[in-house]
């Protein structure tokens, strides 16, 4: 079956060579077919005469009427090709008929528009008149076929005469064949063969391109498999099997099919500029692709515009120029070491010897192929080759991408390795750092703890004497009747010198006590506001002599937990703080309340007032803010810093609340203990 197979293919391509060299022999007296029992299709194109009429409205009895019988002229070609016209065409021939046969009349295109077929007999009656032409639905064909056949009713023997009227907005050339049935089935057999393996293998790289689109999501396959699809769609036109098959009801499609040719160059261009990356690279050859897809644009808007002619005439000048310079890209990128471009540039190479033949068949320059145009044969092997092309390019991405990939790890690599060393180095610097420190913190530990015990035999050894001359100060103002008002005066400055310096020692070996965390506290029950009152009296006379009236406002008993000596020298403080920073003639208000579970006490002053960024610093040491005390008062800058320790560890909390000029407001929070 195979050896058959191949035998008969073998014999068909012989025949094909066979129909380009040998030219089919007929029987004829001057212009007239003579059918006798040939058994192939005979072609009648040279045996016709033809008249031209440009505007398209001659009818059949202006034809007859002898006015137009000298204008007609002899057609020198077995195929008629008129080129890309408006014109109508007006074809005359006798047939003589010797065989007893039925025979049919072929016009061998299903691209065109028109065809009126007008028969008269020996007496040169009109016999018949048929129609015909995709302007009409599929089904008012005579045979339901892509081309066009008409039953040539001639009796044995007798002799007719026929005009052929014919009108497309489509390249006009076309067979003009007579044969029997079963000769033309022959022949559209072989043809439905030839053309089956193009459309087969379109069908395939469309379908294998589209299944690879949804497998790899790359673009570029689904931009490849349009242009593929508008090539199918255009010469599958051109043959009639869309118009048989997709849409037979609808002749105004078919029409506008040139549409496709369009669409041809517009996906083909958008092909290229993925293809080639112009967009991506800013290439300056992207511009020149704007041409073609401005062109392939317009002529999709002349040919649905009713543009026809022009649009088809702009689509055969458009597709030359576009595979030239698609072409000479292929070149370039191939001179520039693309791989990829090697199957690009042979690819448009195909393409563009097929659309110049196409050309010179259409200008009737050469004589048109049988079965198959040279437009399918260029199309056929661009799709293959730019489908290898596409593989290639696909195969250079994963290249690409894999060359990326084990740069990528390499630099990791490195990363890691410098990331490891600067690590290894940085652990040893801290080690080194860390050693210093720990060095630095014995140093300074035993350094503090060295000042501790020189601040307790300097506040041990200071206290004695220190006693001694407060002891002997009182023993002296015990017996101060003899003083003089000068000696008495210097005096109390000794004893009151001699009272702050006790406080200072006192405060010393306070912060050293809160430093060492060996606070003993007393934690009890203690009334807050009497508390208060008792150490208000005792500044009663510092109060005086700068004419300051302090005011007391309780409310009521308030209760606290706290240890009763901190917090006396911590309200001292407070106080001592307000009278001291307070002007003359002011007032220094003391207020004890219980809100929210505490027992609060607020010292108010008419002070000049604590900036916000001091207010941050209050409660350090050592610290000397811009205000002064108004009387020239001595300040260490040590109570607040106490005050705040002492208040801490009785869990409390102290607060200020102070503008410029505006005064300030201590707020002391305690655990409230009411019954």
């Amino acid at each position: 079956m195979i050896a058959s197979s191949c035998k008969k293919i073998k014999s068909f391509l012989i025949l094909l060579g066979l129909s380009w060299l040998i030219p089919i022999q007929l029987s004829y007296s001057q212009n007239t077919v003579v059918l006798d029992e040939a058994e192939s299709l005979t072609h009648i194109g040279q045996h016709t005469t033809h008249l031209e009429d440009p505007s398209g409205t001659l009818k059949i009895v202006d034809i007859v009427s002898g006015s137009y019988t000298n204008q007609f002229q002899k057609t020198d070609q077995n195929v008629p090709n008129f080129s890309s016209t408006g014109s109508a065409y007006w074809l005359k021939f006798d047939i003589q008929q010797q065989a007893k046969e039925t025979f049919y009349l072929e016009v061998g295109t299903a691209f065109m528009d028109s065809i009126s077929l007008f028969q008269f007999n020996e007496a040169g009656d009109l016999q018949s008149v048929r129609y015909g032409g995709d302007d009409l639905p599929f089904e008012y064909r005579e045979v339901l076929i892509g081309n066009y056949l008409f039953e040539l009713k001639i009796p044995q023997n007798a002799t007719h005469t026929f005009y052929l009227r014919i009108k497309s907005k489509q390249p006009l050339f076309f067979p003009l064949r007579v044969g029997t049935l079963k000769q033309f089935t022959e022949y559209n057999h072989n043809q439905d063969y030839i053309q089956g393996i193009y459309f087969g293998f379109m069908l395939m790289i469309f379908f294998y391109n589209l299944f690879l689109y949804f497998k790899v999501r790359e673009r570029l396959y689904l931009v490849y498999v349009t242009y593929v699809l508008s090539i199918t769609w255009f010469m599958a036109s051109v043959y009639g099997y869309f118009f048989e098959y997709f849409w037979p009801n609808a002749p105004w499609i078919n029409q506008n099919v040139v549409v496709s040719s369009g669409l041809t160059m517009i996906t083909a261009t958008i092909f290229t500029q993925y293809f080639l990356e112009l967009r991506k690279n800013k290439s300056w050859l992207n511009y020149g692709t704007y041409v073609f897809l401005a062109i392939g644009a317009l002529v999709c808007l002349l040919v649905i515009f009713d543009f026809k002619i022009i649009g088809l005439q702009l689509a055969q000048g458009g597709l030359l120029l576009m595979a030239l310079y698609y072409l000479g890209l292929g070149i370039y990128y191939k001179m520039k070491g693309r791989r990829e471009a090697t199957y690009y540039l042979i690819a448009w190479g195909f393409l563009l010897v097929g659309i110049i033949f196409g050309l010179l068949e259409s200008l009737n320059i050469i004589p048109v192929m049988p079965y198959l145009n040279a437009m399918q044969i260029g199309s056929g092997m661009e799709a293959l080759l730019l489908s290898f092309a596409l593989g290639e390019k696909i195969r250079t991405y994963k290249e690409q991408k894999e060359e990326a990939l084990n740069m990528s790890l390499i630099a990791a690599r490195k990363n890691e390795e410098l990331i490891k060393e600067q690590n290894e180095r940085l652990e040893n610097q801290v080690k080194i750092r860390t050693e210093e420190i720990v060095l630095q913190n014995k140093e300074l530990v035993d350094l503090n703890e060295e000042k501790n015990n020189l601040i307790s035999i300097v506040a041990h050894d200071l206290r004695n004497p220190l006693n001694q001359l407060k002891g002997f100060i009182s023993l002296i103002k015990m017996d101060s009747t003899k003083l003089s008002d000068e000696n008495k005066e210097l005096l109390n400055m000794m004893h009151d010198s001699s009272e702050r310096l006790t406080q200072m020692i006192s405060r010393i070996l306070d912060i050293k006590a809160i430093e060492a965390k060996q606070l003993n506290l007393n934690l009890k029950k203690l009334n807050l506001s009497k508390l208060a009152s008792q150490v208000v009296k005792g500044f009663e006379l510092e109060a005086i002599n700068k004419h300051i009236t302090i005011i007391e406002e309780h409310a009521g008993p308030v209760y606290c937990l706290a240890d009763k000596d901190y917090l006396i020298q911590a309200i001292e403080n407070l106080i001592s703080n307000a009278i001291k920073f307070s002007p003359r003639s002011s007032e220094v208000i003391i207020k004890s309340s219980v809100a929210e579970g505490f027992a609060i006490i607020e010292v108010v002053d008419n002070g000049p007032g604590i900036s916000k960024e001091e207010q941050q610093m209050l409660f350090k040491r050592y610290q000397r803010l811009s205000a002064v005390p108004t009387a020239g008062e001595s300040s260490t800058g040590l109570g607040l810093s106490i005050v705040k320790k002492y208040i801490d560890a009785m869990n409390g909390e102290i607060l200020c609340d102070s503008e410029i000029g505006a005064g300030s407001t201590f707020t002391i929070k305690l655990q409230s203990h009411e019954d």
